[in-house]
């Protein structure tokens, strides 16, 4: 199974949204449901952005 590049990228914005999120969450202080709130909606972006990314000449280079 081949992945293209639009799945590539909303795995890795996947990873770095949640990520993200969870960062600033701890850097905020916040637990439980403000918690897991924030860090959902930064991977939904993050799934977006990369899937932006990856349907443009980002990915392009890579084989």
């Amino acid at each position: 199974m081949k992945l293209r590049h639009k799945e590539i990228g909303g795995a890795l914005g996947l990873l770095a949204g949640t990520t993200m999120g969870s960062g600033i969450g701890f850097l905020l202080g916040w637990h439980s449901y403000d918690l897991i709130v924030l860090v959902a909606f930064f991977g939904l972006f993050g799934i977006t952005a990369g899937r932006w990314a990856g349907s443009r000449i980002v990915f392009k280079e890579f084989p």
